[in-house]
């Protein structure tokens, strides 16, 4: 199925500087690089079952957006089911840009957490892109969403022994099994 919007998952923490990054992040895409193409989940909403949130998950494909290494962006999408398309692990891509999580503010990030958030912003734009791409090779398969009963959260950080990822470069995979990202094809 062709790419028409892509959906993103921010982790939903609050006492990880990754975190704010993440959850800013997702709405410079949404309101600012990829308007109209971005849509932002709502975790409450999402696994609770509200339909649009679920059909915006089962019609676009997802980026995940982990603030730490414990994936609440990966997660969301682990709880139902669905294996996102890209993720971005902001800890280590903030490394290797050379951004220093420390000196971000959890509660309005100014500075470097509003720099970091932008850099991630434009790096998941990107990501879209190639898939909102018209010719594009990039197919996106609808997913069925299937609750995993008695769980509520991965124990192990990173999605160790549930998911499988293919490092692209530092802090940004893509899970096994999923698709190659278009980025990935023109570099071959």
């Amino acid at each position: 199925m062709a790419v028409r919007r892509v959906a993103l998952h921010a982790c939903g923490g609050i006492t990880r500087p990754g975190s704010t990054v993440a959850r800013l992040a997702v709405y410079y895409v949404a309101e600012e690089l990829l308007p109209e193409k971005a849509l932002v989940s709502c975790a409450p909403a999402f696994l609770r079952g509200v339909e649009e949130d679920v059909l915006m998950v089962q019609k676009s494909p997802s980026i995940a957006l982990d603030g730490c290494e414990w994936s609440c962006g990966t997660n969301l999408l682990y709880l139902a089911g669905i294996i996102p398309a890209a993720r971005i692990l902001i800890p280590e891509y903030a490394e290797a840009c050379g951004y220093d999580l420390t000196q971000v503010n959890l509660r309005f990030p100014t500075g470097v957490g509003r720099d970091l958030a932008w850099a991630v912003a434009e790096r998941i734009a990107a990501i879209g892109r190639g898939m909102l791409e018209r010719g594009s090779d990039y197919r996106f398969e609808r997913p069925g969403i299937v609750r995993r009963q008695g769980e509520w959260f991965r124990p192990a950080p990173n999605m160790e022994g549930a998911l499988e990822f293919v490092r692209l470069e530092p802090g940004v995979y893509r899970p096994v099994g999923m698709p190659p990202l278009p980025e990935e094809s023109r570099e071959a």
